[in-house]
């Protein structure tokens, strides 16, 4: 039997191994540090999205860029992984240099060109150079570097907010260094949401932004998956230690609001009292216990009550066999039932979701389709309607109904005309009209037979899903959309890699490629229930 934590605590402080002290929650390293480890960035929608965007505005040479933010969101973890992300291969070490001012708050002009000049290594020898010859220095030297050696000049200003009107107007300056094609300096400012008052102050500089990115807090999926990713990262074992309950996750993202650095100071306090009274697992009163400790995170009493409530909600329902996701509307994990599962059929028999499979699955029978009379049968109904979507804009209706139903036909439109009978002209469709899609079942199981599949997402939401899938297939055009519907989970709509894979290693290999989140919450399935019906060809 193991020494008790406090002895073992104790003994690694005496010892003069701290991180020691980690392994008794079979972790290898600390989860939660307040340090930029790269390795535990976790791409959320959000962040992951504004990086994309960040990223393809410098390739593109587009010039100014601003992301703003408040305390916490998450900043200045993207500025440093959009300076990694150029220095990855070297081909962009080549092509494109980064110079980075973390501290813009300069007193005159001639001290931010300065600094500038020199961080460009374009400043005169042993200085003393006046302002007009400093401006001429930097000009020269990114006409030099982007008209004769074709390469990327960055400029990254974290705390822009700090950023006095002298230096708006000098940046605003160099923005006008351009040729015929693009700017010779891209400029990307991160700041805090001051920034935005400073904007609308500086009309001349803000006409010049060409990429403005609003980050905001994580919500609770995203900052439950922030928890586990970076648990995963620090484990020690094969199968991530599972340190939090659901209702400890719900403390701790209403005791952090979603801001990522504060769930990272929150996490650390929960660690080392877990390590402390020698517990495995953080629930709810001991979140809400170590967020007293943390002055940031403290809440008003009535806001726990309330809380606390959904929180007793949430255990009577898993008691009673109720997922708390079904109650919440929270994505379910990936070991709860549907495809989310993995139910691949060997020789030997059917696999359950925890065994390792090391065969390739052997063909799986074609889903069975059946009549409208026999749902009515089952112990849930199939609905008349997939649901409601609003037509967001620069989209159009054919590529909706092209991404709920594939292809689709003369009749299926008749159906989609009469369900929405306040649309007078399918080919006359504005932004903001809401469009009812009626349940039309395919003729056919989209998913072939003897594949294994991977699944990205899951939801019964449909705007929610909806929405991911239009955010990330652009980038990811191998995704495919399907809405589907079975007696167990009901009306579903679930993100798929199209096309299939021969084998559980193929589909694995696919899902370690994609992005995080999405690779953290890919799911591989080579069978779906009996009775499921799909709407999409």
């Amino acid at each position: 039997m193991r020494n008790h934590p406090r002895r073992q605590l104790r003994t690694c402080l005496r010892n003069e191994t701290v991180m020691d002290y980690f392994k008794i929650l079979n972790l290898k390293k600390e989860p939660f540090s307040n340090s930029p480890e790269p390795e535990f960035f976790y791409q959320s929608v959000k962040h992951f999205g504004c990086l994309q965007k960040l990223e393809l505005a410098v390739r593109l040479r587009r010039g100014l860029s601003v992301v703003v933010g408040e305390v916490g969101t998450g900043k200045t973890t993207l500025c440093r992984q959009l300076i990694l992300k150029f220095a990855a291969s070297e081909e962009d070490r080549k092509q494109i240099e980064t110079h980075l001012i973390l501290d813009p708050s300069f007193t005159n002009p001639l001290e931010f060109l300065s600094t500038v000049a020199i961080s460009f290594g374009a400043a005169n020898p042993g200085g003393g150079a006046s302002e007009w010859q400093l401006k001429e220095n930097i000009k020269n030297y990114l006409f030099r570097k982007g008209v004769d050696e074709g390469k990327i000049v960055v400029l990254i200003v974290d705390e822009g907010q700090k950023l006095p009107d002298f230096c708006l107007e000098l940046l605003r300056e160099f923005l006008n260094y351009e040729t015929n094609e693009f700017k010779l300096l891209q400029i990307v400012i991160f700041s805090q949401k001051e920034f935005e008052e400073i904007l609308k102050e500086q009309k001349n500089f803000a006409d010049r932004v060409n990429f403005y990115y609003l980050l905001k807090p994580l919500n609770f999926s995203e900052t439950r998956g922030m928890v586990k990713f970076r648990i995963a990262k620090a484990s020690d074992t094969n199968e991530t230690p599972s340190l939090f309950s659901y209702p400890g996750l719900w403390a701790l993202y209403l005791a952090t609001g979603g801001y990522p650095r504060k769930i990272v100071t929150l996490c650390h306090q929960v660690i080392l009292t877990l390590i402390i009274q020698n517990r495995s697992k953080a629930g709810w009163f001991l979140v809400r216990s170590c967020s007293r400790r943390v002055p940031a995170n403290k809440k008003k009493f009535l806001k726990w009550v309330t809380a606390t409530v959904i929180a007793a909600i949430i255990v009577i329902a898993a008691v009673a066999g109720f997922y708390p996701e079904t109650i919440l509307g929270i994505w379910p994990d990936r070991d709860r039932l549907g495809i989310a599962r993995i139910e691949v059929m060997t020789s030997a028999g059917q696999v359950s979701p925890d065994q390792s499979v090391q065969t390739a699955p052997t063909p799986v029978a074609k889903a069975k389709t059946l009549t409208l009379d026999d749902i009515q049968l089952s112990n849930k109904t199939m609905p008349e309607l997939l649901g409601k979507v609003e037509l967001k804009s620069g989209r159009t209706i054919w590529r909706l109904l092209n991404d709920f139903y594939g292809d689709f036909d003369r009749e299926q439109l008749r159906k989609v005309a009469r369900a929405n009978p306040h649309i007078k002209n399918l080919n006359r469709v504005g932004a903001g009209e809401i469009i009812e899609l009626p349940a039309i079942p395919a003729k056919s199981n989209p998913l072939a037979s003897g594949k294994c599949w991977v699944r990205i997402a899951r939801s019964e939401k449909i705007d929610e899903i909806y929405e991911l899938y239009k955010y990330y297939q652009p980038v990811l055009p191998s995704l495919d959309f399907l809405p589907y519907w079975n007696s167990r989970e009901g009306l579903a709509f679930a993100i798929v890699l199209k096309g299939g894979f021969s084998s559980i290693e193929d589909a694995q290999s696919a899902a370690r490629r994609l992005p995080q989140p999405l690779a953290g919450n890919a799911e591989i399935f080579a069978k779906v229930s009996d009775d499921t019906i799909f709407f999409k060809r």
